[in-house]
């Protein structure tokens, strides 16, 4: 009974030490005052599955200074791929927390380990020796981690010690891939990997890219439901706060900031002064705006009431007109719209059905010379009026399945038939074809479907899929118009839209950064 006391005091007073060396964020600015003349050093990372390569490179990291302080990402900018994080943060924190040679350990509830750095101001930022050769880093965080560390005095180092894989250690015993995940990893392997992927992303990025289609807000209000109302069949629900999210073209812009040489915007507006607002907070300062305001037309607006636990959406209300054309001039917006396009080399229509592209808008697209991507979209306010067929000229067609088989009154056929009578219906104008399938992943048909190609999805706890399918349309466009590899570009498509699934609403846009971290994982 003695032993067994013994040791249950010995666990309990090696808990309570872990607990003690794990920091808040805001504590982080306090380690140099507890630990004067001292070298702090400071490490970064996942560390999701613990290893031998992880002891040494801690042990070696050490050797710097005196004080080793781990800060991890928190779980929500773990940008891994399906799965990840397989430990949650706080496991992961006392996992690394139990190792003598960490003193300290932080969750860091940011997308990049700058704002830790920031925040420590270390005497040595040390990384693995894969990082050493910094243009191998396909993020390119390596270098805002370099200078964020010099702004405060510090170096950035590197040890030497043989590293292991934690993304290729879970890829292998822990994440259960399905046949068709393993068969396509295997297959974007074989083409180049990670390396293939990166050079199109380059190429993507000496573009200049025009966005045309209208801005939709997306305006959550979050709420709590409380009950049957009792004097109607209708659910209550207490207010807690609203958010106003940039959607629509205004979201596919915004994504495409991150990776264009140029990304314009254009666009009609009901110039609100909430709507002028929101473009000064919430687009990206990249996104290069033309805009042409229409009086007693409303900016497209969609308002959705959002339980706030899980995220569900209880209710909506929109408030949509399709006639704009039928009062308003678009002579003023057709003449930009030509004007731009001509300065480009990838113009992305983004119809979403709600009056931009009617009457003499489809004459004036016809006349484009640039390569034209289009999605056209079928939602609950525009529903069975609007398909494909309407536009005369594009190379590139993106649709998901409801999509397809409303444009050919379709309910039964498979989706592969379906894509594939698309493709024939394009012959003429040779347009690609690409058809997304939801959880299931997307078809791409190169050129009028001479070759047809599948990649399963690579997402997990999606949190919103709205907007998934416009991040999807707009990357794979310019992947296209790059002269990507037909066999790359579902696979690329589904993993943007998967990290897509993981913001709320358009909160925020996927950056080429997330994108990459998660190809490197799934492809470990």
């Amino acid at each position: 009974m003695d032993l067994i006391a013994n040791g249950d005091k010995q666990g309990t007073k090696s808990k309570g030490k872990q607990k003690q060396k794990i920091l808040t964020f805001a504590e982080l600015n306090t380690v140099r005052d507890r630990h004067p003349g001292q070298k702090i050093v400071q490490c970064h990372g996942v560390y999701d599955v613990l290893h031998a390569g992880h002891l040494a490179y801690f042990q070696s990291a050490k050797q710097f200074g005196d004080i080793l302080i781990v800060s991890l990402t928190s779980d929500r900018y773990v940008n891994k791929g399906p799965g990840r994080p397989y430990f949650t943060g706080l496991v992961r924190a006392a996992m690394i927390a139990a190792l003598e040679d960490v003193d300290y350990v932080v969750l860091s509830d940011f997308a990049t380990a700058v704002p830790s750095i920031d925040e420590l101001k270390p005497h040595f930022y040390v990384k693995g020796p894969d990082y050493r050769d910094k243009t191998k880093d396909v993020t390119g965080g390596i270098y805002a981690e370099e200078a964020a560390a010099e702004r405060h005095g510090g170096k950035l180092m590197f040890t030497e010690d043989e590293t292991f894989s934690s993304s290729s250690l879970l890829n292998r015993f822990f994440i259960n891939w399905s046949e068709d995940q393993q068969a396509t990893i295997s297959k974007i392997r074989e083409l180049g990997g990670e390396d293939k992927i990166a050079q199109v992303l380059a190429r993507v990025g000496e573009q200049k890219i025009l966005v045309v289609g209208e801005p939709i807000v997306d305006t959550y209000r979050f709420c709590i439901p409380e009950n049957i109302s009792s004097k109607s069949p209708s659910i209550s629900a207490r207010l807690l706060y609203e958010e106003n999210y940039a959607g629509g073209s205004l979201a596919i812009a915004n994504h495409l900031a991150d990776f264009g040489r140029e990304v314009h915007l254009l666009i009609t507006h009901g110039n609100e002064p909430y709507f002028r607002e929101m473009l000064r907070e919430k687009m990206d300062e990249r996104v290069i705006l033309h805009h042409v305001p229409l009086a007693n037309v409303p900016t497209p607006r969609k308002m959705r009431y959002i339980a706030v636990d899980k995220a569900q959406r209880i209710f909506e209300i929109t408030d949509l007109r399709a006639d704009q054309w039928g009062t308003q001039s678009s002579e003023e917006f057709t003449k930009q719209l030509l004007e731009a396009s001509r300065k480009v080399d990838t113009t992305i229509l983004a119809d979403f059905g709600h009056g931009l592209f009617e009457g003499p808008m489809l004459e004036t697209t016809a006349q484009i010379k640039s390569f034209i991507a289009l999605n056209v979209q079928t939602n609950s306010s525009n529903y069975g009026f609007n398909i494909f067929r309407k536009h005369k000229r594009f190379n590139y067609l993106s649709l998901d399945t409801r999509e397809a088989r409303i444009a050919y009154s379709d309910r039964y056929s498979a989706p592969l038939d379906i894509g594939r009578r698309a493709c024939r219906d394009l012959a003429d104008i040779k347009a690609s074809v690409a058809m997304t399938l939801g959880q299931n992943g997307s078809y791409f048909f190169a050129g009028s479907g001479t070759t047809e190609h599948f990649s399963p999805a690579f997402a997990d706890n999606v949190v919103d899929a709205t907007g998934a399918g416009d991040a999807f349309f707009c990357l794979t466009a310019c992947l296209l118009n790059a002269g990507c590899e037909p066999e790359l570009i579902p696979f690329i498509g589904n993993v943007f839209a998967g990290l897509k699934t993981k913001i709320i609403g358009n909160k925020s846009a996927v950056t080429k950064m997330a994108l990459m971290k998660t190809v490197a994982a799934i492809l470990k």
